[in-house]
């Protein structure tokens, strides 16, 4: 969960009602994001766990929480993960796991989009950082999400965003 919604929940818990804050989230997609990123979110706090998870191989359904958090097509997101779209729509059928390639993308592009999210406070802003030209990192951030590197890139630009750092 990002710390936004973290955040926001707990001064929720404190007061009773909701922070006047401009990065309260109120209306059903963020809790539709929000449940789709939570099975995930052990794998950004501990490598360790992120590691077993790899090996293990992630669960086919985590392509279609992909496509629902980010919001990309099936075109997308095969070109992302480095796979046809046939192959793509194979496993979105499938009850198997993911092989260690496919699952260490996912995972890595989960957390940029954790990130995002907690950068921006809002997914479509985010999505809308994404798919512009971007000085910092000299690229156009979506294109670099074929690659773990790329990802890596584009989330280190996040920080910098964040401690106001932008070239």
């Amino acid at each position: 969960m990002s710390k936004a919604i973290k955040r926001n929940t707990a001064i929720e818990g404190r007061q009773g009602q909701a922070a006047s804050r401009p990065y309260v989230f109120t209306d059903a997609p963020m809790q539709v994001f929000n449940d789709l990123l939570m099975p995930y979110e052990t794998y950004f706090k501990s490598p360790l766990a992120k590691l077993g998870a790899i090996k293990q191989g992630l669960r086919s359904n985590s392509i279609t929480d992909l496509l629902k958090v980010t919001g990309a097509t099936q075109s997308d997101i095969a070109k992302w993960l480095h796979i046809t779209e046939p192959t793509l729509r194979k496993h979105l059928q499938s009850t198997h796991e993911l092989n260690q390639g496919l699952s260490e993308h996912i995972i890595q592009l989960f957390e940029l989009f954790d990130k995002g999210l907690d950068t921006f406070g809002s997914l479509d802003e985010f999505k809308g950082w994404l798919k512009h030209y971007n000085p910092g990192i000299d690229a156009i951030p979506f294109d670099l999400l074929d690659t773990i590197t790329g990802i890596g890139i584009v989330i280190s630009q996040l920080i910098r965003i964040d401690y106001g750092v932008l070239a």
